[in-house]
């Protein structure tokens, strides 16, 4: 083997880090074989560990500004085998290294805190293959599979150890037909994702019981889809951005709607039913509003138009129970204004004229039930003012 022996040895040459410029160790033929340390052109120890062959093999210490960054084994210069990866004395990665990259089994850590952040393969600096993450309490977060760095596959829990979701995984993010739960353990979607959010059919649950199914689109209720209240049908129909818009029906309690929705109100062409009403017409914003008729009891009441609810504007008014015509003329806020005719349950005319808050105002002919002119002229809230 020649002559070995202990010596220090002072030369610049170039390195990848910095110039060395100092070695300390021992020497076998002038090269270094054995336990050897580097140093850099300040002075400042830059490794220190076994050599052969001039070259880094086994257990060696890289340090910057004398602070340890690598402790592991090296083969031909090049860090392969267990080792262990600092950032500022704080643990980092132990772990299988191979061609100075993480490689095969290893650990990764939170910074300044010893706690595991991650714990599984890699390939090539890159998760890969089965692995586990962990929250900064020790908690297990997801147990999953790797590819390239992204995960693909797995279990997600929450901080409190409860699963939170079983299912794919595509750029680290939700995918595919998967399940999420809350945090108390309880069912709360069972559908497909994409790109991390709900996309597609699925259902949506409160306390395991059925909310919602239908379409989604970037965690909106976006298309067809069902709502339910306490296991019955409340709605079903179209949605925009989790809002009720487009044709729908809804149910209530002594009230069904069938028509159509804008932003989430009742908008456009619809039927409503409640109590012993029934309504066709016009909607807007959730009123009565425009052309409709209402009916009590399956017998017409009203024909004409609306406002925010209100009978305004032309409209016939009718005896339900007859059928009849009562009113046939102006509203305004469901009271007869402007001018209009009222009849006798006979259809004959009581009064033709001007109204003023459901009152004779204005000019008007008043007659009998035989169809006699009894009175026309001048009026003022129902008092004849020519006599």
């Amino acid at each position: 083997m020649g002559n070995c022996f202990y010596k220090k040895k002072y030369s610049v040459e170039n390195h990848i880090n910095s110039n060395i410029k100092q070695f300390e160790g021992i020497y076998c033929n002038n090269i270094k074989h054995g336990y050897c340390i580097e140093y850099n052109i300040n002075g400042e120890k830059i490794f220190e560990g076994q050599f052969l062959n001039n070259k880094k093999n086994g257990l060696g210490v890289i340090l910057n500004n004398n602070i340890k960054i690598f402790e592991g084994y090296f083969i031909d210069d090049v860090i392969n085998g267990f080792g262990k990866d600092y950032i500022n004395n704080s643990l980092l990665y132990e772990g299988q290294w191979n061609n100075n990259m993480k490689h095969g089994f290893g650990t990764l850590y939170y910074l300044e805190s010893n706690t595991i952040y991650y714990k599984g393969n890699f390939y090539n600096n890159k998760k890969q293959g089965s692995g586990k993450l962990y929250y900064k309490n020790s908690n297990l977060k997801i147990d999953g599979f790797w590819d390239n760095d992204l995960l693909i596959n797995g279990l997600e829990y929450w901080e409190n150890g409860i699963l939170k979701y079983e299912g794919l995984f595509k750029n680290d993010k939700y995918f595919g037909q998967s399940i999420i739960y809350l945090d108390n353990g309880t069912l709360h979607y069972d559908g497909f994702f994409e790109n991390g959010f709900k996309n597609g059919f699925g259902k949506e649950y409160e306390n395991n019981i059925l909310t919602y199914e239908g379409n989604f689109k970037d965690n909106f209720k976006n298309g067809f889809g069902k709502i339910y209240n306490h296991k019955q049908l409340y709605y079903e129909g179209n949605f925009k951005n989790n809002k009720k818009n487009g044709s729908g029906k809804l149910y209530k309690k002594n009230l069904k709607y069938i028509g159509f929705f804008k932003n989430d109100l009742f908008h456009g062409k619809g039927e409503l039913y409640y109590n012993n009403f029934y309504y066709i017409g016009d909607f807007r914003s959730g009123l009565k509003n425009g052309l409709g008729k209402l009916y009590i009891n399956n017998s017409l009441l009203y024909d004409g138009n609306f406002f925010n609810d209100s009978k305004q504007g032309y409209g016939i008014l009718y005896n339900s129970e007859t059928n009849h015509i009562l009113y046939k003329g102006h509203f305004i806020n469901d009271l007869r204004d402007g001018y209009g005719i009222l009849y006798f349950n006979n259809n004959f005319i009581c009064y033709k004229g001007y109204w003023t808050y459901n009152m004779s105002n204005g000019y008007g002919e008043e007659y009998n039930k035989n169809k006699q002119l009894i009175y026309k002229g001048e009026w003022k809230y129902n008092n004849k003012l020519n006599k």
